[in-house]
């Protein structure tokens, strides 16, 4: 049973940027296990540490972490400020040889955290394909 739902910010063109890096940015193998992670996030309750951090200088920011082949995908979400257990995934990123997640990532998916407090209907439910 699902405790949370997953939905991808969308941008007021109707352009999905979080679809549009899965589908361009990540591999395949890589995408799957995104999407396991989400899945197995949407019935669990709590989730370890492992798998979800709060991101350190973005209040209301988190990041998922799925790593596979020394590569760690760190897709950015925060909690809907509308729905309740409704988890928006902002931007997607990656960590890759000791680099940190971009700063122009932090940006945008703090940009878009505050464009959905005050338009909380641009999103869409995410596609796990």
């Amino acid at each position: 049973m699902a405790i949370w739902s997953f939905v991808d910010y969308v941008e007021a063109s109707g352009r999905n940027p979080v679809a549009e890096w899965l589908a361009e940015d990540v591999p395949p193998e890589a995408r799957t296990a995104i999407n396991n992670r989400f899945l197995q996030m949407r019935g669990t309750a709590r989730w370890p540490d492992k798998w979800v951090s709060d991101y350190v200088g973005y209040p209301k920011i988190l990041e998922a972490r799925i790593s596979l082949n020394k590569v760690q995908y760190r897709p950015l979400f925060m909690y809907s400020t509308s729905v309740q257990r409704q988890i928006v995934l902002l931007v997607g990123a990656i960590e890759k040889g000791g680099k940190l997640v971009p700063r122009s990532a932090m940006a945008t998916a703090d940009a878009r955290r505050k464009i959905l407090i005050q338009e909380p209907n641009r999103v869409e439910r995410h596609r796990f394909n």
